[in-house]
């Protein structure tokens, strides 16, 4: 009898547990690469002038899908940069929103407008329209470059 109670005062305590792994149970990834802020050219391999990331991520199912998505910084000189926790992310069905270097930064605990590079990595158990947009601005502040790159998914090992 005391063993059976034992039993139940465990699984009692450990349902959250179990709940919270079920929530970010994900088998698909999308890694997708940013790069934000102003580059002088001396240090890094990009060319003098300001950086800019827009992530858009779209879903295309029925349903709502709960995903979560993190951020990690890339160093240069092959050293590897902080990785951010998970944070969680809802789109209902059909809807959209946007990933910028301002939420970069936030999320990295970074300054804005500092230089970054790295990646955002996104996983769901859905899959999802993940577009990413590159410009950047030289010496007229005006866009010189822009390129769109469609981001897609992988499983998750």
């Amino acid at each position: 009898m005391k063993i059976r109670i034992i039993a139940l005062a465990l699984i009692w305590l450990m349902a959250p547990v179990l709940h919270v792994a079920a929530q970010v149970q994900t088998n698909v990834q999308y890694a997708v690469k940013f790069i934000c802020g102003k580059s002088e050219g001396t240090n890094t391999v990009l060319a003098p002038g300001q950086y800019f990331t827009a992530i858009n991520v779209h879903n295309p199912n029925r349903s709502t899908v709960e995903f979560r998505k993190k951020f990690a910084i890339a160093l240069p000189g092959e050293k590897a940069g902080r990785v951010s926790k998970f944070f969680p992310a809802v789109l209902r069905p059909d809807e959209a929103f946007e990933i910028d270097c301002l939420d970069i930064h936030r999320h990295t605990e970074t300054v804005p407008g500092k230089f970054l590079k790295g990646f955002v990595v996104l996983e769901s158990n859905m899959e999802l329209d993940v577009v990413a947009v590159y410009t950047a601005a030289g010496r007229t502040k005006a866009v010189e470059t822009l390129e769109i790159e469609r981001v897609p998914a992988r499983p998750i090992r």
